[in-house]
């Protein structure tokens, strides 16, 4: 199994997509429940959970994390009857995921902002655009964790604790990554566009 060492921030978004995911158990069970159950057939329900609980077990035994340190706190659950309430909680709990995402992202991008804007190596404008872009990176990554990790359970019944935790914080990480090489890109390419001349610009834009 590759392990990848995610940085600092990358481990605090994965802990908030999977708490999240967590305590949205009751209600991705609740979807299981009411029609969840027949996207899937049982056999490939149980060899997915099976599946994806091998993996969480590996990856924790390799990073040195006690599946039972998961388990033994858990995220608050509350009984949901009902599709449609297991959704508006469903749907709350990821905007709660994304809300922090974007504090937790921003608020770094801020700070490293506000010291290149007194070093003089970014202006303010700069800086407001790679806050907003770096908050709301954050809470997409953030929120698609937490998504990934309650549809597992809604179209599976549900996996173990630890596994809800990692599937979390993996697809958290997955989609910070692959936002970020997608913003690199569009920055790289404003940048090559701002350095066209006025009629090389027009050429571009018609062409």
């Amino acid at each position: 199994m590759t392990v990848v060492n995610p940085s600092r921030l990358d481990a605090l978004r994965g802990a908030i997509a999977g708490s999240r995911a967590v305590a949205m158990g009751a209600a991705a069970r609740a979807l299981f429940e009411a029609g969840g159950r027949r996207l899937l057939h049982p056999t490939v329900q149980r060899a997915v959970r099976g599946a994806v609980e091998r993996e969480a077990s590996l990856l924790l035994s390799t990073v040195g994390v006690a599946a039972r340190a998961i388990e033994t706190s858990p995220a608050p659950m509350m009984a949901v009857r009902g599709a449609r309430a297991a959704s508006r909680q469903l749907v709350r709990g990821v905007a709660g995921a994304a809300a922090a995402g974007a504090v937790l992202d921003g608020g770094w991008a801020l700070f490293r902002s506000i010291r290149q804007v007194r070093a003089g190596t970014m202006t303010r404008r700069q800086a407001a655009t790679h806050v907003a872009r770096e908050a709301g990176a954050g809470a997409a990554a953030t929120a698609a964790g937490t998504a990934a990790a309650a549809l597992l359970i809604a179209v599976t019944g549900g996996v173990a604790t630890p596994a809800v935790f990692v599937v979390a914080a993996a697809a958290s990480m997955g989609a910070k990554a692959g936002l970020d090489a997608w913003l690199r890109r569009g920055h790289v390419a404003e940048g090559s566009y701002a350095r066209l001349g006025p009629s090389q610009r027009s050429a571009s834009a018609t062409g």
